[in-house]
């Protein structure tokens, strides 16, 4: 599974602990003009949920955050970027299916051999119509985020939702590749922890455990701002959260299910060399921003971009700087990987 495979390359990444190493490699791909940007996409700035622990929580967000991309930018977007990509990522902080076309994005990362297309949503959106093309498309992983176990939890905590309509979702993606015979997509379940739905995570299975999910995030809360939730501090909770996680670890080994759980790291601060690529290989895009400085994306090509800034330069360094130097690059969120 191409799913499978893209968790596989972030293992060898927590491995492979020299930098010098993963910059000659991404030097190595960029010459032999081989896929090595990972994408992160959001075609449009909204959201249809109001979630406590979300920016769009904040009345002010969504009133200085609008745009979307037109259909001639997306493909646009798709000619420049997708050729260099190893995994398409649709919705990234914003809610993708709140995009009429959305769907249309998967279909051009599948047009373009993107080698693992996702889509992440909150599933409030989705329909059967949409299941089954997500199936018939081959879409390699559909992410779905949940911030309860239980209905009040599940309705108090994204603001909007219904959580009958997020179980409809769930069980017609069982029915839609039950229906074709096909396993994918892959179905990945987010939880964002915070001290309201700790306790009721040690409850995952008994609600979740009927549906086959593939892999498990569990996610200590991100401090997003001025947000509706204002208990952001997981640290006095931190001996209660690694009992119950070490609880949902066994059960996930039992099940076949991936874990991607944050043990060490829960309040973002730690900072790691292993992330000493992110800046050089993830692009975000959105109406708003695109990660590459300067990249004028609508009248310029990547390797057009690439040579314009010296960028195989910029990598080159990379393979002889100290490792010191990239302890300042940002917060790494810590997630082991946890599989059979």
């Amino acid at each position: 599974m191409r799913a499978d495979r893209f968790y596989q390359l972030l293992n060898l990444n927590r491995l492979v602990r020299s930098h010098r190493l993963k910059f000659a490699g991404l030097l190595a791909l960029y010459y032999l003009r081989w896929r090595h940007l990972w994408l992160r996409f959001d075609p449009v700035m909204s959201c249809n949920l109001r979630c406590q622990m979300c920016y769009f929580s904040d009345p002010s967000f969504a009133k200085e955050h609008a745009g979307r991309f037109s259909a001639a930018d997306i493909e646009r977007i798709a000619e420049v970027f997708f050729p260099w990509a190893v995994q398409l990522y649709i919705g990234c902080g914003t809610e993708p299916t709140t995009y009429k076309e959305f769907v249309d994005v998967i279909a051009l990362g599948k047009q373009y051999k993107v080698p693992m297309v996702g889509l992440v949503s909150n599933g409030q959106l989705l329909t059967a119509e949409h299941l089954e093309k997500f199936v018939d498309l081959g879409l390699d992983e559909l992410t779905l985020s949940t911030h309860g176990v239980e209905r009040e939890t599940y309705e108090r905590m994204m603001r909007r939702a219904s959580f009958d309509r997020f179980l409809e979702v769930l069980d017609g993606l069982e029915a839609a590749k039950k229906r074709r015979g096909l396993p994918r997509p892959q179905l990945r379940l987010n939880y964002t922890v915070n001290a309201q739905n700790l306790e009721e995570l040690r409850g995952f299975f008994d609600v979740y455990g009927k549906y086959s999910i593939r892999t498990l995030q569990v996610r200590p809360i991100i401090d997003l701002g001025n947000t509706e939730c204002t208990d952001k501090d997981m640290r006095p909770y931190a001996e209660r959260y690694n009992q119950i996680l070490r609880t949902i670890e066994r059960q996930c080994l039992q099940r076949g299910i991936r874990l991607l759980a944050n043990y060490e790291n829960l309040t973002y601060e730690k900072k790691t060399t292993r992330a000493a690529l992110a800046s050089e290989v993830l692009v975000y895009l959105s109406p708003e921003h695109v990660s590459k400085r300067g990249f004028d994306w609508r009248h310029e090509s990547y390797p057009d971009y690439c040579r314009r800034t010296k960028w195989a330069r910029t990598v080159l360094k990379g393979v002889f700087a100290r490792a010191a130097q990239f302890e300042a690059a940002g917060p790494y969120l810590s997630y082991k990987i946890i599989d059979q």
